[in-house]
This record gives C-alpha cells, sequence and structure tokens, in this order.
C-alpha cells in the first residue's frame, strides 16, 4: 500500500508534465497566416521621363524576416538591378519609384515583391508598368520631315494639299540640348514659296511647353540675327512614326482671310 501511495505522485507528476508539453507543441503548431504584400498601386502606365512610385506594405503575421524585390523586363530578370536583378529589405514598407526609360518601350517592366516570414511562409504581389514614348524622346530620337501640309487662304475655299515639292525633302533633326539643324534636301532655292528662301533662315533652337503638345520653332535671319522667325506647332498626335500638328498661319497681308490652322503630318526617319 505504502509502495501504491509512492508510485501515485510520481505518475501523477508524468502525466502533468505530459500535458504541458502536449499542450505546448499544440500552440507551437497552431497555424499562423502567410505574409500578405498590398501594393499602394498594381500597375503605372507613362511615357518616358516620367516617374512611377508604388509602396509595398506587408503584414506578417509570423514575422517578417525578409521583403525581396525583383525587377523584370518582360519575364526576364534585370541582372542590372540590385544585386543580380533582387534587392532585400527587412522593414515591412518599402517605397520603390522608376523613372520610365528606352528599356521599357519594347517590353513590360515588372517589380516582383515577395515578402517570406520567420516560418518560411511567403505572400507576393506584382507592380507592372507600361512604358509610352513622350514627344520629346521621339523628336530626339528620330529625325522628322514633312509629309503633308493641309490648309487655305480664303474662308470660302475647301482646305487642299499645300505641301510643295520642294518642302518634302526638308527634314528636321532635333537635338537634346534643344537645337536644331535643317537638311533642305536635294531640291532647294527653287520651286516657289518658301522654298525660294531655303538658307535664308539659320535654325537655332527649339522648345516643348511642360505638357509636351506644343513646339516651338526658333530661327533668325542669315543677314540679320535680330530677325528672328518664332513658328509654333500645336501637337495632335505623336508616336514612332507620325507626328500631328496644327499650326497657325495668318496669311491676311496677301489678301486671304482669318488667320487659319493649317495641318502638318511628319514623318519619322532614321537618325
Amino acid at each position: 500500500m505504502k509502495f501504491k501511495n509512492f508510485l501515485f505522485p510520481i505518475f501523477a507528476g508524468l502525466l502533468a508534465t505530459a500535458v504541458l508539453t502536449t499542450t505546448s507543441c499544440d500552440k507551437d503548431d497552431d497555424p499562423v497566416a502567410a505574409p500578405v504584400v498590398t501594393l499602394s498601386a498594381a500597375n503605372f502606365t507613362g511615357k518616358t521621363g516620367e516617374t512611377a512610385s508604388v509602396t509595398a506594405t506587408v503584414v506578417a503575421a509570423g514575422g517578417l524576416k525578409s521583403l525581396t524585390i525583383t525587377k523584370y523586363l518582360g519575364t526576364t530578370v534585370d541582372a542590372s538591378y540590385g544585386t543580380n536583378g533582387s534587392k532585400t529589405v527587412t522593414h515591412e514598407s518599402h517605397t520603390e519609384t522608376y523613372e520610365l526609360n528606352e528599356e521599357g518601350l519594347s517590353t513590360p517592366v515588372r517589380f516582383s515583391f515577395v515578402a517570406e516570414d520567420e516560418k518560411g511562409q511567403t505572400g507576393s504581389a506584382d507592380f507592372i508598368i507600361t512604358t509610352e514614348a513622350s514627344t520629346e524622346y521621339l523628336l530626339t530620337n528620330f529625325n522628322w520631315q514633312w509629309k503633308s501640309k493641309r490648309g487655305k487662304c480664303l474662308d470660302s475655299e475647301p482646305e487642299t494639299e499645300q505641301i510643295l515639292d520642294c518642302e518634302k525633302d526638308n527634314v528636321y533633326s532635333f537635338n537634346a540640348d534643344g537645337t536644331y539643324t535643317l537638311d533642305y534636301g536635294a531640291i532647294t532655292g527653287m520651286g516657289g514659296g518658301t522654298c525660294d528662301f531655303d538658307g535664308f533662315r539659320v535654325p537655332t533652337t527649339w522648345t516643348l511647353n511642360a505638357e509636351q503638345t506644343t513646339l516651338t520653332i526658333v530661327s533668325v535671319g542669315a543677314f540679320d540675327p535680330n530677325d528672328v522667325q518664332t513658328e509654333v506647332y500645336n501637337i495632335t498626335e505623336a508616336n514612332n512614326t507620325t507626328i500631328k500638328s496644327t499650326q497657325t498661319i495668318d496669311l491676311s497681308v496677301f489678301g486671304c482671310g482669318a488667320p487659319y490652322d493649317w495641318k502638318f503630318e511628319w514623318t519619322a526617319k532614321p537618325k
């Protein structure tokens, strides 16, 4: 009887220890939600020169171990970003900025955010950037040649094609420093109209407004630098093959009616 009484406390202690151990294991094995990555935006579409920005916020119930950001060009990792294409941070909020450039013209740019918690669980989200060519990019990366010039003199007249043969081979080359050149081509100094005065003006500068919708071209007289001519083109469409614009032309001194918005179409040429 005494032996039984001696063993009982031992068995009771072992049982209590087993219960505590089992309870502790159950708590350790309780499921914890995988990390969740939330982005301030899922995508961005803009033009070369603009800046895209996204903030990634991580909720990790199991404790955040790391947040890895990987940059892709299409489906290919961009090894020039971070270290071999990736960088890792350990804070729960991270803002990534990216200036759109020509690399995104041929394929989307993607930033992948992958969060890992202390249990090895992961969660991810992607930020996709679509890049379009800005007017400035188009002007400076191609040469431009007039394809069409439509307008009229009198209000009662229909709008017709006004481009001259000697204008069709004129090629504008816009430089990134704000200067430009004008090659008058093989047909020059003849044909009437403006062509009779080819070379009488010297190209100087070009500018775009902040919205890149107005192109201003300045030239000066070859024999009088104080004779400044400013031409303003309002751009209505721009892509890597065509620029369409209007220019208000006043021909009233020639007996025409009120100023009229002539339509100019430019075509891209390799630079």
